[in-house]
């Protein structure tokens, strides 16, 4: 059984860009502290262009980086959208705390760009909720045995966020991103896309339309861990994928 006390969100790029839109997902993380300690795993903020997304922090780093040194420059875009969503969180009133990466208990081999997690450590999450309403952790990132910065390859914040709950032994975790759940094509682009309210596991992976991570995906099944979709505009129920 799923601790009740205990959740986490996830919130990508485009649902941290801007201190108006982060208010949006603030509005759900106040919901969730009514009844739970909650571990919320960030993105970088925004997307290229924005001074802070990941590949306008690659940009700004020499072709000649090696890959340790590139995971260290993308990884701080993860570690300062973590500080300032804590730091907006203890404006508005909410104890919360910005998790250090090398305390996130996501423990890798060397593939700096595309790394395989090795083992899960519970203990340094577990004592800050237990200090804490809401814990920020940077998605993405992952640390090698030697303490080197790795990361979980492109989308790997959704990967983070199944490993957090998994972690603390949750078997639900929710997704939140500016469209609210799945469809069958581009809600931007087609107004007759249509919303699925629940896909399996596989069904998900076949799909064409690239939400999630896949290796999300596949870790949620191997560990039956349910995603919930959501938009982060919205009050909806968004996709269950189970």
């Amino acid at each position: 059984m799923a601790k009740l006390d205990r959740k986490v969100m996830k919130f990508g790029g485009t649902s941290l860009s801007d201190e108006k839109v982060r208010r949006s997902a603030y509005r759900h993380i106040l919901e969730e502290v009514k009844h739970a300690k909650v571990l919320v795993v960030v993105s970088a903020m925004g997307r290229y262009p924005d001074p802070y997304a990941t590949d306008t922090l690659l940009s700004m780093g020499s072709p000649l980086l090696t890959k340790e040194e590139k995971a260290r420059l993308v990884s701080m875009g993860e570690q300062l959208s973590a500080l300032i969503v804590a730091s907006e969180l203890l404006d508005i009133g909410i104890s919360a705390y910005a998790l250090p990466f090398h305390k996130n208990g996501i423990l890798s081999d060397h593939q700096y760009e595309y790394a395989n997690v090795l083992a899960l450590s519970a203990r340094c999450v577990q004592q800050a909720l237990s200090q804490h309403q809401v814990v920020v952790a940077s998605g993405f990132i992952a640390q090698a045995p030697c303490g080197d910065v790795t990361t979980l390859g492109r989308g790997g914040s959704d990967f983070s966020a199944v490993l957090f709950a998994h972690m603390l032994g949750l078997d639900e975790v929710d997704i939140y991103t500016d469209v609210d759940g799945v469809y069958d094509i581009d809600p931007k682009v087609s107004s007759f896309a249509i919303r699925y309210e629940r896909l399996s596991y596989d069904e998900m992976l076949n799909m064409k339309v690239r939400v999630l991570h896949e290796r999300c995906v596949q870790y949620a099944k191997e560990k039956k861990i349910r995603i919930r979709l959501r938009g982060t505009f919205s009050q909806g129920e968004g996709t269950l994928i189970a």
